[in-house]
């Protein structure tokens, strides 16, 4: 590998990743750079290798070929997803997956706890560090004033950032979050793409993968379109919308 400033600085460097599922090349070559605190929307029509691709940054897919450096230092397809986990990387699913039975605060808790037994972490004292990233994070995704609620009882939107509060507990650089917009209503929708940009403004790399060109708008951010495995376009949202192999496979004008 040719060593780049760009890259070597990257938060994260993907090179040459492909992978293969019986023949079908689900990422063919993909290269891409993430550098520290930006945030980056992933668009691409079904199949265009985009949850492959966060399979193999959070080590639930191993490549045939290609590395996936972290900070310049970590090669992750050489780890487990635990291991990747531990070295920052969080990633969230389309869906929340919250835990509707307990409080908004002791969500959070339990995924700030390095110990995630549930005997031991609901019932040991928070660690005042602890305790002053739950309050740090309670304020960042807006819910402090709902901290003492049963998770089940917050809307939809709601608990989509209580979900990504549940990451940023656990303190991550890089933040993988799928879909987030999808069943929120429009108010919940520009919420949330002001919440991922204060994000990444604080300093922590963000991966966006979203169908919905209006939330990828407000997040005001650069734009990789991905196309059977591969790169088909990267810059801003106008300027990959206006590209022509864009509008031929997924715009579809």
């Amino acid at each position: 590998m040719v060593e780049h400033p760009a890259i070597s600085n990257a938060a994260l460097y993907l090179d040459g990743i492909t992978v293969s599922f019986d023949g079908f090349r689900a990422l063919n070559r993909l290269s891409l750079y993430l550098e520290p605190g930006e945030l980056r929307a992933v668009i691409g029509p079904n199949g265009a290798g985009k949850s492959t691709m966060m399979d193999v940054i959070t080590g639930k897919t191993r490549p045939d070929e290609g590395q996936v450096l972290l900070h310049g230092r970590h090669d992750l397809t050489r780890l487990d997803e635990a291991a990747i986990a531990g070295l920052g990387v969080g990633r969230k699913f389309q869906r929340p997956t919250v835990f509707e039975a307990h409080s908004v605060f002791e969500n959070l808790e339990l995924a700030c706890r390095a110990d995630r037994r549930a005997r031991r972490t609901l019932f040991a004292r928070l660690s005042g560090e602890q305790q002053a990233r739950i309050e740090e994070v309670l304020d960042l995704i807006a819910l402090r004033e709902r901290a003492g609620d049963r998770a089940g009882l917050l809307s939809h939107g709601q608990k989509q950032w209580l979900e990504i509060g549940m990451l940023l507990a656990q303190d991550p650089s890089i933040l993988l979050i799928d879909e987030p917009a999808a069943g929120m209503t429009d108010a919940e929708t520009m919420r949330t793409a002001r919440l991922l940009k204060r994000i990444a403004g604080g300093g922590r790399s963000v991966i966006v993968v979203e169908h919905d060109m209006e939330f990828v708008r407000a997040l005001d951010c650069r734009v990789t379109a991905l196309h059977e495995g591969a790169m088909l376009a990267e810059g801003t949202l106008d300027a990959v919308s206006a590209n022509e192999a864009v509008i031929e496979v997924y715009l579809g004008r």
